[in-house]
């Protein structure tokens, strides 16, 4: 349980026995203390709830937890250029009023490992995201992404109070060849509009940059030996990505 949660519990404990009395107005002021506490435990609750039902509709959707790396190839430049197009002429003229100009001004953003051109090795399903203006994902926004394929799977990983709604389509097995994996999208708002921009950056920097591409693909070639689950080559991965993160941030300012 989080300390912090728990000093909230005692702090109010003590604050509400001083409303312990008989009097109507303090009665009033303990049943608000209660209420407020409830209210606390409910949020605190929230985003490992969500955490938890995305991943238990993501191993749904994915069955097999083993991660599968392949050498980049300049093929999936195409993929992900040709899915651009097709998303487009299904949601472009219809929702590019709430795209965010600067982080997707025409619908998809490649990012992630595949985005990162002459990588070692990348897990061949291509990270894609659109970033929206508005508070909350339109229901029609939803429908329409269905409608052309994506199954939605919750919060993202990175995003506990739904700041990033993640979506998956996946390539039947028998078009693998033709259309590739598949695509995992990501539906960013606003409060995460500063994590889809680091995350841009940091595939621009190692495209350009030689030597942390190198580290990081030798990086993946290493977890790749030990036939890692999904949740192992993420955390294998984070000691080098956070430098890598800042890394790319300062090379960003410097530009």
């Amino acid at each position: 349980m989080d300390l912090k949660l728990i000093k909230i519990w005692i702090l109010s404990f003590f604050v509400a026995l001083g409303f312990m009395h008989h009097s109507k107005t303090r009665m009033i002021c303990h049943v608000i203390f209660i209420l407020f506490l409830y209210s606390l435990i409910v949020l605190f609750g929230l985003g490992e709830r969500l955490l938890f039902v995305t991943s238990v509709n993501l191993q749904k959707l994915l069955g097999n937890d083993k991660v599968v790396l392949k050498p980049w190839t300049p093929k999936w430049k195409e993929e992900f250029k040709n899915e651009k197009t097709r998303l487009n002429k299904i949601i472009l003229s219809k929702w590019k009023h709430i795209f965010h100009k600067e982080l997707s001004p025409d619908g998809l953003v490649h990012i992630g490992s595949t985005s990162i051109e002459k990588i070692a090795l990348a897990k061949p399903m291509h990270d894609v995201a659109i970033a929206i203006t508005t508070k909350y994902l339109p229901v029609n926004l939803r429908e329409d992404l269905e409608k052309a394929g994506y199954k939605y799977v919750g919060a993202a990983l990175h995003s506990i109070s739904c700041q990033d709604h993640w979506f998956f389509n996946i390539t039947p097995k028998d078009q693998i060849d033709s259309k590739g994996h598949g695509f995992d999208l990501h539906v960013v708002l606003p409060p995460s509009h500063q994590w889809l921009r680091d995350t841009i950056h940091f595939s621009q920097y190692l495209t350009e940059n030689q030597i942390d591409r190198e580290r990081y693909g030798n990086l993946k070639s290493e977890i790749a030996k030990t036939d890692p689950t999904m949740a192992s080559y993420v955390r294998k991965k984070q000691k080098l990505i956070h430098i890598l993160f800042e890394n790319s941030r300062q090379w960003t300012k410097n530009k």
